[in-house]
């Protein structure tokens, strides 16, 4: 089905040059007033214009633009529209896209100073030469294609909504997806009993009835005096089916309470839960109707808000539905709740300049992996690992760690030698399930403006990190390690060493047991700290003895029950009794989150 994507933003309030691509349903996510809003803003105002002031432009001495491109318009698509309409829109889709923009040059000058322009295919949509003004029609297939979004704000107050004339209401667009249907199935009956009524009523009605008449007559002779030739009708206005229907609201009852009660009635997490409702009522009635040629714009801030988490559920899937049944859903949240794994790669990251107040947009995960990582087999492997975690969609840093200890155990000891949550300080653990992905994980969170770190078994030294080139291959300290472990081997029959001389795990001592003997011996000191040293710099923090059970000295079954006795030691006993080299860890945190200067 069509969609709006590739959409540039320039010049719109904090959006002074901002560029992301939309799918059909795109979650936004950044901190409070990072311009999460204002992109939605803006991407109605394509679809939907209205006059622009002052406080809409980043800069009033340049026009506000708005781009965007309509893809899928493939023939089956316009052959929904209108005849005229799909002529008129042709010279300007090639490839089934159709290039459109909005411009404003000044603040004011009402809806009309905001205009539309189309580019043609073949010309150069990077200049002003390749626009033009749109031919009769083609705003109307527009907005044949995209009828008039549906914009729920996060602060937005439902009740006031409610009581507001309905046509230009949230709560009324969303009736009307309702109540339209019936209008057409039912509105020329009602009309034709309204105009019957009218008939009866009305002042100049064929049927008047007679105490209306007489009325007329009494009142005008009463004037008749004071103004002569003057005449006096009591009009009755009968209502017209369309605006009837334009004026339906939401009562609510409760159960054990007879009476029905006005929407507003309500507290503001009930109102909020009932429009959320809505929308999965509508995702359950639009999954059963037919493809049309309308795509309805669905922006949304903050579905979550009010919300218990089962019913964030529920709205996380009915947004997700509505998106595959004539709805495109771009929404903004807080929540790691609203997005799952199949929405991690094209979620959205919106950022604040500190400095210049500027929203920027970073990449995807998606367009991340296309940017940084060649291999299409690798970029697999790194997005199967990206996509089993949303939290660090919502984090300032994120930590890389490759196993179930790290998982369980690295928020407990970072609050214990900093005396604050992990969380507190914006970061994020990601566990892997393996260190093969960790550099290009690195990578991608580069692109997506976050600072990542990695922590690793002394192994990595030995294995991933030369083979995607962190330490070379030639590396004297290398060489040193592996040359020190061959002389463990000679004289120890339960090591295996493989051709490329690194231990295997087919002998009776495990590869992760080897380094880690080896790692405690006087003369790996110097080696170890030198391999750690050249790997920090590249943001990788390696465990010296070898992994964190010998850090913290567990035993190594890696199980529930060793981690819950270890945690409720360290909250009895403290970091320097439980922990084997505290001071190990305290070095990895402060390298982690520098302790601000006193």
């Amino acid at each position: 089905m069509h969609h709006l994507t590739d959409i540039h933003i320039q010049n719109f309030r904090s959006c002074r040059d901002v560029s992301l691509a939309l799918s059909d349903c795109t979650p936004v996510v950044g901190y409070n007033n990072a311009g999460k809003s204002n992109i939605m803003a803006a991407i109605e105002w394509l679809v939907a214009p209205r006059a622009l002031g002052e406080g809409d432009f980043f800069d009033t001495a340049q026009p506000v633009v708005v781009e965007g491109v309509i893809e899928g318009l493939d023939d089956a698509m316009l052959d929904r529209l209108e005849p005229g309409h799909r002529k008129k829109m042709l010279p300007f889709i090639q490839d089934e896209r159709m290039l459109l923009r909005r411009v404003q040059v000044e603040p004011g000058g009402g809806k009309a100073a905001a205009k539309l322009q189309v580019c043609k295919p073949g010309a150069d949509g990077e200049s002003e030469g390749g626009w033009q003004g749109p031919p009769t029609g083609i705003p109307q297939a527009i907005q044949a294609l995209f009828p008039e979004p549906i914009f729920i704000g996060a602060m937005e107050d439902a009740a006031e909504d409610a009581t507001k004339p309905k046509t230009g209401t949230t709560l009324g667009k969303l009736l009307a997806e309702f109540t339209t249907p019936l209008e057409e199935a039912h509105g020329a009956a009602i009309q034709a009993a309204f105009d019957a009524v009218s008939r009866q009523l009305a002042s100049d009605g064929a049927e008047r009835v007679a105490e209306l008449q007489r009325f007329d007559q009494e009142a005008t002779q009463a004037v008749a005096d004071f103004f002569p030739g003057i005449n006096l009708h009591l009009d009755i206005p009968v209502p017209e089916v369309k605006s009837l229907f334009k004026q339906g609201t939401v009562k609510v009852s409760e159960h054990g309470r007879g009476a029905i009660r006005d929407f507003t009635s309500l507290g503001h997490g009930a109102q909020r839960s009932i429009q959320m409702a809505l929308i999965r009522y509508l995702a359950e009635l639009k999954a059963q109707e037919d493809q049309q040629a309308q795509r309805r714009l669905l922006l949304i801030e903050e579905p979550e808000l009010f919300l218990h988490p089962q019913a964030i559920e529920q709205v996380r899937l009915a947004l997700e539905s509505l998106s595959r049944v004539g709805y495109q859903v771009v929404f903004a949240t807080h929540s790691p709740m609203m997005i799952d794994r199949t929405a991690i790669p094209h979620s959205r990251i919106v950022r604040k300049d500190a400095v210049t107040g500027e929203t920027r947009v970073m990449l995807s995960v998606s367009e991340a992996l296309q940017r940084r990582v060649e291999n299409a087999d690798t970029r697999l492997h790194t997005l199967f690992e990206l996509r089993n975690a949303s939290g660090w969609l919502f984090s300032d840093r994120v930590l890389l760690a490759e196993g179930p200890t790290e998982r369980r155990l690295l928020p407990v000891l970072y609050q214990a030698v900093k005396g604050r949550t992990l969380a507190a300080d914006r970061f994020a653990v990601m566990n892997l399930g393996g260190v093969g992905s960790l550099p290009h994980c690195l990578k991608v969170f580069d692109e997506l403006g976050i600072d990542a770190y990695a922590l690793a078994d002394f192994d990595f030294a030995i294995n991933q990190a030369v083979k995607h080139r962190l330490i070379d291959k030639q590396d004297v300290d290398l060489e040193s390690c592996l040359s020190q472990i061959a002389a463990m081997a000679d004289q120890d029959p339960d090591i295996e060493l493989g051709g490329n001389r690194r231990p295997t795990n087919n002998g009776r001592k495990k590869a992760a047991q080897v380094y880690a003997e080896w790692a405690r011996q006087e003369a790996a000191h110097p080696v170890t700290m030198a391999l750690h040293e050249k790997l920090k710099a590249q943001r990788v923090w390696l465990w010296c003895r070898g992994d964190i059970e010998a850090v913290l000295g567990l035993p190594g079954d890696k199980n529930e029950q060793e981690w819950a006795e270890f945690t409720q030691r360290l909250e009895a006993e403290g970091l320097e009794t439980c922990v084997k080299t505290p001071d190990s860890l305290r070095d990895f945190f402060h390298w982690l989150n520098p302790p601000l200067d006193p």
